[in-house]
């Protein structure tokens, strides 16, 4: 059987893309699946992927997990070796004698999600995004094959390998169905909005209260779920709420992928307000979008590439200017006619099952690793 390693030290034990979606479908197309990743649970779960934990360390720190992972790699003698994570190119040089087949899985536009991180000084960022597409396209090049969500990603990357494969972010449908509302949620009479994902400005975290600040604290809540990426901001919006937002802003915390459908259906509305910035400019496949699309939520997106042209072609929800005003223009429509979101909802919910699904797409992946392990004894 094949031996298959997924490793990440900057994900989580249940990230969907990694754990749920390729991990699952490649154990179940015959594989022997691994995910190393801090904070697993060791043990094999009822697909067959065995989850094997790595310490769990800051970001100044994780360099040091190269240790245990060069160990269990010389221990394992994998086939492929997948990485998720682009300072895990790093190690290819390494262990390139050790595994026959290496693949990177590019999650984002790396170099212009390095130039907005709040962490990096903003004198330096530029050249650290710089640098960093640099690097990523000499090291993606010692691979055997790469992995990306969109067409556009490829710009970063050379020649080199010639084996690629585009694999959108599209939602498992099954994982959805039947879930139960939150109670508590779903019981609040206003127009319910929800966002689920990362907290940050680009994401439009703080627009979103300038919008409710404006909305009458009758009329709807915003449901804010996901982990913020800067501590100032965490202070900032939690100093707003304190300040009268908290009956119309609900700080939900990071939501479990095994939770987030229940969480989801007990909204009325998905809210994707990503400002412009260098990486969200870009083409992308709104994930959140079609997570919500796929419980049956209306829309509420930033006409942006990926996510605009995708509600207004499937008609199931509002794009709108991606300020403030706009996304206030765009709530106070929805607010004026409630009755037309459950049509909006099913058009989504439509769309994702045709259109847009992991059940789509997830034969791509298996004939992907067809051809990658070909040759291999």
């Amino acid at each position: 059987m094949t031996r298959v390693v997924h490793l990440s030290v900057v994900h989580k034990p249940d990230d969907p893309r990694i754990y749920e979606r390729e991990c699952r479908t490649l154990a179940e197309a015959g594989y022997e699946v691994m995910y190393m990743v801090p904070g697993a649970r060791p043990g094999r779960d009822d697909a067959g992927v065995i989850l094997a934990p790595l310490p769990e360390r800051g970001r100044s720190t994780r360099f040091l997990s190269a240790v245990e992972i060069a160990k269990a790699l010389r221990t394992l003698r994998p086939d492929v070796l997948h990485v998720h994570d682009p300072e895990l190119l790093t190690l290819f040089p390494a262990v390139k004698a050790l595994v026959p087949r290496l693949v990177y899985d590019m999650h984002e536009y790396v170099p212009e999600a390095v130039a907005g991180k709040p962490y990096i000084p903003a004198a330096v960022r530029p050249v650290a995004a710089q640098s960093t597409a640099v690097a990523q396209k000499s090291l993606a090049a010692l691979s055997s094959g790469v992995v990306v969500v969109t067409d556009d990603q490829l710009a970063a990357l050379g020649g080199r390998p010639a084996l690629r494969l585009v694999l959108p972010n599209y939602p498992r449908v099954e994982r959805f169905e039947g879930a139960d509302p939150v109670p508590e949620l779903a019981a609040d009479p206003r127009l319910k909005l929800i966002y689920v994902g990362s907290l940050s400005r680009a994401r439009g975290c703080t627009m979103m209260l300038d919008v409710m600040e404006q909305v009458a604290p009758g009329e709807a809540v915003l449901y804010l779920g996901g982990s913020f990426n800067d501590p100032a901001l965490e202070a900032e919006v939690r100093g707003r709420l304190a300040g009268g937002l908290s009956e119309r802003v609900k700080l939900l915390g990071r939501i479990p992928p095994r939770e987030l459908p229940r969480y989801l259906a007990a909204a009325d509305v998905v809210w994707v307000p990503s400002q412009p910035d260098r990486q969200y400019k870009h083409p992308t496949v709104p994930t959140k979008l079609l997570e919500g699309m796929t419980m049956g939520l209306a829309a509420l997106v930033s006409d942006m590439p990926g996510r605009g042209e995708l509600v207004r072609r499937e008609k199931c929800g509002l794009a709108v200017e991606p300020g403030a005003e706009g996304h206030l223009q765009g709530l106070r429509r929805l607010l004026m006619d409630p009755s037309e979101l459950p049509a909006m909802g099913a058009r989504g919910r439509r769309a994702v099952e045709r259109r847009y699904s992991w059940e789509a797409v997830q034969g791509d992946l298996v004939d992907f690793y067809g051809s990658l392990c070909a040759g291999l004894a």
